[in-house]
């Protein structure tokens, strides 16, 4: 994770201290702090949200990647537009066979993006935020960055496993503040059996908190409609 940016800083947070960890730590020089409160997702996500005094924060994942320029290109965008609460950014994925640039899962994230944005890089009106989310959730978690400036207390909720970070769009979407979206692809999410994201589909818990997110924006039928034709972008956490 190298970054061509000077000032970004990497802090290690866990609730399941380890050996590992401890030498990753030191042989990086790397702060590693330990959520003492060893309760869900949740927990672990605004932990470490809160580990660090930075007013950009983005909450990495232990199997993603970024480009080295990554926090260079999101904190321009910023620049550009002071009034966000968050960016994020294109992405791709890898699979231990190697990086995938295409697939349907993919394909649908980029077109959500494209029909919410258009050609602008930031939007700011609620209804526009929203349209981003009535079809399914197009925001790459990890490549999000949080201006804590402007949303200090925010924090991710419990009660969801798969998606509370579309529950939390979906809520910051209703505060002011823009959301911005940087085309070019910078993170890539890792994809495997053995991911929380497989076994969330596997025990069908993602497909009942996909539903109950649609159901947030649509009439019941509706909601259902568009849950089912969802399921489809599942087929590529498979492997």
């Amino acid at each position: 994770m190298s970054q061509s940016s000077n000032g970004s800083a990497v802090v290690i947070t866990t609730s399941t201290p380890s050996k590992f960890l401890e030498k990753i730590a030191e042989k990086y020089r790397i702060s590693l702090l330990v959520n003492p409160i060893r309760s869900d997702i949740a927990s672990d996500w605004n932990f470490a949200l809160t580990a660090t005094d930075a007013s950009f924060v983005t909450v990495a994942h232990q199997d993603d990647w970024y480009a080295p320029d990554y926090s260079r290109l999101m904190l321009d965008a910023f620049n550009r537009h002071p009034q966000a609460t968050i960016a994020f950014c294109n992405g791709t994925e890898h699979t231990p066979e190697g990086p995938r640039d295409v697939n349907t899962n993919l394909r649908v994230k980029r077109s959500l993006s494209r029909l919410a944005f258009g050609t602008r890089e930031a939007i700011g009106g609620i209804n526009d935020k929203c349209r981003l989310l009535t079809w399914g959730n197009p925001v790459c978690c990890p490549s999000v960055v949080f201006n804590r400036k402007l949303i200090p207390n925010f924090r991710f909720e419990s009660g969801m496993k798969s998606n509370l970070d579309w529950d939390a769009w979906a809520r910051l979407a209703m505060q002011p503040g823009e959301f911005i979206y940087v085309r070019t692809p910078l993170v890539s999410k890792g994809v495997h059996c053995e991911s929380e994201t497989s076994a969330l589909i596997a025990n069908q818990l993602r497909e009942k908190e996909d539903r109950q997110m649609f159901d947030r924006f649509w009439p019941r039928p509706v909601a259902a409609a568009i849950s089912t034709i969802y399921r489809l972008g599942y087929r590529s956490n498979r492997q």
